[in-house]
């Protein structure tokens, strides 16, 4: 195997000293722009590659972020990564992605190794089982900075960007009943979820704001966010003697597999039932008919809890004030409602 080439080849290759190679490699302003272009062609002819723990090590930084999602196979966490890594990569950070697999032991076993890594901060997420948050709290006394991004829960002391999910989910129930629709159904996901039981509220509010009755046969919570448990949902829903005129979704996917249970049963969207979902997926707006959905800027999420946590990063213990970023989303009409 060959051996890794260091500073102190291209430094004896070059003739010059360890501290020139090291500073030209750094891009510093003490190094003429002549040399630094002998030493980068060098160590790239000599397939040099930085250690950055090594680097870490020394500067006291490693320079990593570390993000914890549930899965990176839907459009909101993907596109929330994108946006973390924007800003990181023009600060000069990489990133570390790791999904949780919504299992609350997993979650647990990365967050300790982000720590034991040496990461400068840390964006999590967290998974739909976890309802303890010691993990959290012995990195944070570790002083290693996190930021509680989208899934949070309100007693850690820590930065936090979340959707208002209570209020847009308000304001997509109350879109279907300016539509007329008399039945309402909601397809939730696991009540563990903060989030679950905030847009469960807001659905349940305006039906109350609306002088309407929630009905318990028409609230269902799914164990996970699948297409087939949610076709599955609809099935039951519609076999009820009163069928349902409008259905709300937790998340897009879902409002997706309704969608199709309901093509294949011959039902005619919007006609018949409403469709709506959350999110706004890009598969949405593609769709026939095409969904009706809450849109949250994700990118621009992912953006600022990165640059919530580089300041957070900046502050090295310093008492601060936490910042919680709370994002309205905002109704997307199309023709499922």
């Amino acid at each position: 195997m060959k051996k890794p080439t260091t500073i102190k080849d291209i430094a004896e290759k070059l003739q010059v000293s360890i501290a020139t190679v090291s500073r030209a490699l750094r891009n510093s302003p003490e190094i003429k722009k002549e040399t630094k272009e002998v030493v980068l062609a060098m160590a790239k002819s000599m397939d040099y590659h930085p250690n950055l723990l090594a680097s870490g090590l020394s500067s006291k930084r490693s320079r990593i972020l570390g993000v914890v999602v549930p899965t990176i196979n839907r459009y909101f966490w993907a596109n929330s990564i994108a946006g973390i890594e924007n800003i990181a990569y023009k600060e000069g950070y990489k990133v570390m992605i790791f999904q949780s697999g919504e299992s609350y032991q997993k979650e647990v076993e990365i967050v300790e190794t982000l720590a034991n890594s040496k990461a400068d901060g840390i964006i999590i997420a967290f998974s739909k089982e976890t309802c303890a948050f010691q993990h959290v709290a012995h990195v944070l006394e570790r002083a290693v900075p996190v930021v509680l991004y989208e899934r949070a829960c309100g007693n850690i002391d820590t930065s936090k960007v979340v959707t208002d999910d209570q209020n847009g989910m308000f304001q997509l129930t109350s879109h279907l009943i300016e539509k007329g629709r008399k039945n309402i159904a909601y397809i939730g996901g696991p009540l563990s979820l903060g989030v679950c039981k905030d847009r469960l509220s807001g659905y349940l509010q305006a039906l109350k704001a609306a002088g309407m009755k929630s009905k318990d046969g028409n609230i269902v919570s799914l164990e996970d966010f699948t297409i087939g448990l949610a076709e599955k949902a609809f099935r039951n829903l519609w076999n009820e003697k009163e069928k349902p005129d409008g259905i709300i979704c937790f998340a897009d996917i879902l409002a997706i597999g309704v969608l199709h249970a309901a093509q294949q049963l011959g039902i005619r969207v919007p006609k018949q039932v409403s469709i709506a979902g959350f999110g706004n997926d890009e598969t949405g707006r593609y769709l026939r008919p095409a969904l009706t959905t809450m849109s949250q800027p994700s990118f621009e999420m992912g953006k600022m809890a990165a640059n919530i946590l580089l300041k957070e990063i900046d502050f090295q213990g310093e008492p601060h004030l936490r910042r919680m970023e709370v994002i309205r989303p905002t109704l997307l009409v199309r023709e499922s409602t």
